[in-house]
């Protein structure tokens, strides 16, 4: 997954949604988005995946 490189090809608006095994995702992304300037619209979990959806600035 390439997400900071796709990310950079997007307008601004764009919703994406991450999904993915990786728990420390949940904490890994958020942080990431902080600091690029996206916004985390919500986390979801689902049994052993978690969905993470953002918007890009």
């Amino acid at each position: 997954m390439d997400l900071i490189g796709k990310v950079k090809t997007l307008e601004p608006g764009t919703v994406v949604e991450l999904q993915t095994t990786a728990r420390n995702s949940t904490t890994d992304v958020p942080e990431w988005l902080e600091e690029a300037g996206h916004d985390l619209l919500e986390i979801e979990e689902l049994d052993d995946e978690w969905r993470i959806y953002l918007e890009v600035n």
